[in-house]
């Protein structure tokens, strides 16, 4: 039982919402970076999925001399091979080829879904409670996600593709398995630690699907785009934003870290305009209230006591 300062708690609790804020402020520049540096064709997603996993493999790795020495306890391998598959090998993959085939505001739209499947597997499996002011921020936030997507529609933004966005619905569907069911060991380790066995796993697992593309890849016609983008695809969107993920995953529940996922397409519309490629509209301006609001609530709904019936 926490018997520490409640003003210590509290400050505690408001740190890990800014790592896990930051963390989905990378998650939602990613898609943008992505797509540009694929537009040309010369990166295609299984190129860029390995990207990512031998990319961030090597940079957590190469930062692995800062962390304590920890030995990965023998129950512990099974958990991290499939937290592996769910967190970096299905999600990303799945994720980066959806991404390829649909566009990028769909796919940060289809980012919303986690969210949903996390708090229904924290229900059915982790006996997390149902409480009426969480349900309605996921319901807020996802109706500011729809205005969103709608108000694109509308202005004639480039549709996505079916198949696409079913591939990236099974990337969050993997990546809520990861927040769900894999909390025990996440808090046993160093997340540096963590990350650098969880990105090599997954980098080594998927070798038979990307080996092939990246040696067929003509890296001399590489331009801006495709080198700025994939060092932003690898630095920001997979080695910074899943060492602050973790760290937020440690001290809030998975429906609540998931919850951030809202405030991607909100991202992506800001970029598009800062890049002069989006306009301001009403529409926007509605949705992302409705995505803060409904964040808001669920995070507040955390913060509240717990039912006691509830599994700890």
């Amino acid at each position: 039982m926490h018997t520490g300062h409640p003003t210590e708690s509290y400050q505690h609790t408001a740190s890990a919402h800014l790592i896990t804020l930051a963390a989905f402020l990378c998650f939602g520049l990613m898609s943008p970076m992505c797509k540009w540096a694929m537009e040309s064709g010369l990166i295609n997603g299984v190129c860029m999925s390995a990207f990512r996993l031998c990319g961030a493999a090597l940079l957590f790795w190469s930062i692995s001399a800062a962390a304590p020495r920890q030995q990965i306890a023998r129950r512990d391998w099974l958990p991290l091979i499939l937290m592996s598959l769910c967190g970096m090998g299905i999600n990303q993959f799945c994720y980066v080829i959806g991404l390829q085939y649909t566009s990028p505001t769909n796919a940060c739209i289809i980012t919303t879904s986690t969210p949903v499947f996390t708090y229904i597997l924290s229900v059915l499996f982790l006996h997390a409670g149902i409480r009426a002011r969480k349900v309605g921020g996921l319901f807020i936030a996802a109706v500011g996600a729809i205005i969103l997507i709608i108000g694109s529609q509308v202005e004639g933004g480039r549709s996505g593709n079916p198949m696409g966005d079913a591939i990236c619905l099974v990337s969050q569907l993997a990546a809520s398995c990861y927040f769900v069911f894999f909390s025990g060991v996440l808090k046993r380790y160093h997340p540096i630690i963590l990350m650098r066995w969880l990105f090599l796993i997954s980098a080594i697992l998927t070798l038979p699907l990307w080996a092939h593309e990246l040696m067929q890849t003509k890296w001399e016609q590489f331009g801006t785009a495709e080198i700025a983008g994939s060092l932003y695809v690898v630095i920001f969107g997979s080695f910074i934003s899943y060492l602050l993920l973790i760290i937020g995953q440690r001290k809030l529940e998975p429906s609540t870290v998931t919850a951030y996922n809202y405030i991607q397409p909100a991202i992506a519309a800001a970029a598009g305009i800062f890049l002069g490629v989006d306009t301001l509209t009403p529409q926007k301006i509605a949705a992302v209230c409705f995505i803060a609001v409904g964040v808001w609530l669920i995070t507040k709904a955390t913060n509240a006591p717990r039912d006691p019936r509830v599994a700890k």
